[in-house]
């Protein structure tokens, strides 16, 4: 997604999973999954063709490192008693009611869905482009 966000706001033409992958250094048939559940869930389009490729479905300022992250990898939180979406009582824990660490797990998700529900994919990339420059700083 951030190479797609450079790709958007440098004005590239749509990316090749190919391209995507060597830009990322991961493996092509790893990435072609990763894409299908973005497009399933809205976050990228296709294009065939010459011209064609992926290209982001929304503005990278309105697309959150949080919603990214809830959908390839399930909920932010912790443990299981904890999350929003996916709630059910811990393996380990024989009565929720009773849990003393319930209540930082959720202080945890609560700190972490903040962080990640507030940096959009247009910040990565000014990040990762700021950084690039102090690299090259003398």
């Amino acid at each position: 997604m951030i190479e797609l966000a450079k790709a958007e706001l440098s004005a590239e033409p749509g990316l090749s999973a190919a391209e995507i992958a060597r830009r990322c250094r991961a493996s092509l048939k790893f990435l072609e999954q990763v894409l299908t559940q973005l497009r399933g869930g809205g976050y990228i389009v296709s294009t065939r063709g010459r011209l064609g490729g992926y290209r982001l479905a929304r503005d990278p300022e309105g697309i959150f490192i949080g919603e990214i992250s809830r959908l390839i990898d399930g909920p932010l939180a912790p443990a299981p008693c904890a999350s929003v979406s996916q709630h059910r009582p811990c393996d380990w824990c024989v009565s929720e009611a009773e849990c003393d660490l319930k209540t930082v797990w959720v202080q945890v998700r609560d700190a972490i869905a903040q962080v990640m529900d507030s940096v959009s994919l247009a910040d990565l990339v000014r990040n990762s482009a700021r950084l690039a420059s102090d690299r090259y700083a003398i």
